[in-house]
C-alpha cells in the first residue's frame, strides 16, 4: 500500500509542477527572444478622462501602455526590450515601475530602464486625442520617449 501512496503523491506533485511551469512559461513567452515592439496599427486606448495623472494603464488587446503625466499623454510597448516578455501585468502605481515578470528588469513610468538585465528603454509611439477625448495608439509611428500629447 505504501507503493501506491507513494506513486500518487509522485503523479500529484508532477502534475501541479507541470501546472505551474506551464502558467510560468506562457507568461514569460515573448514574440521574439529580442526583446522588439511588437507590432500594431492604430488602437483605441479609451477616452481621456479615465486616465489620470501618473497613471500608467495596459491597453487590452494590444501591447502597448499608455500613460498620462503633468506634460500629458504618452504611449510605450509592453515588450520588455530584455527578452520579449510581456509587460502588461508589471505595472505597480504604488512604485511608479513596470517589472519584468520574467526577468525582473524594471522601467520607469516614461520606459526607462532602473534595473537590468534589460539595457534599453521602452519604445514609444505616436498619440492623437479626438475632441471627444477617445485616445488613438499609432503603433506604426514611433516617436522620442519625450514626446506627449497635450491634454486641453
Amino acid at each position: 500500500m505504501t507503493s501506491d501512496l507513494s506513486r500518487r503523491y509522485f503523479l500529484k506533485v508532477l502534475a501541479v509542477g507541470a501546472a505551474t511551469s506551464a502558467g510560468a512559461l506562457s507568461a514569460c513567452s515573448g514574440n521574439n527572444s529580442g526583446g522588439q515592439a511588437e507590432a500594431f496599427g492604430d488602437v483605441t486606448a479609451g477616452n481621456i478622462s479615465a486616465l489620470l495623472v501618473g497613471q500608467v494603464k495596459a491597453v487590452p488587446g494590444a501591447p502597448v501602455f499608455v500613460g498620462r503625466d503633468a506634460g500629458g499623454v504618452y504611449a510605450m510597448t509592453t515588450t520588455c526590450t530584455h527578452q520579449g516578455c510581456d509587460l502588461a501585468t508589471g505595472v505597480s502605481s504604488s512604485q511608479q515601475a513596470i517589472t519584468c515578470p520574467c526577468h525582473n528588469s524594471v522601467f520607469s513610468f516614461n520606459g526607462d530602464v532602473e534595473t537590468g538585465p534589460a539595457s534599453t528603454p521602452l519604445e514609444h509611439f505616436k498619440v492623437d486625442i479626438a475632441t471627444d477625448g477617445t485616445i488613438t495608439v499609432h503603433g506604426g509611428a514611433t516617436v522620442a520617449s519625450s514626446v506627449r500629447t497635450a491634454v486641453s
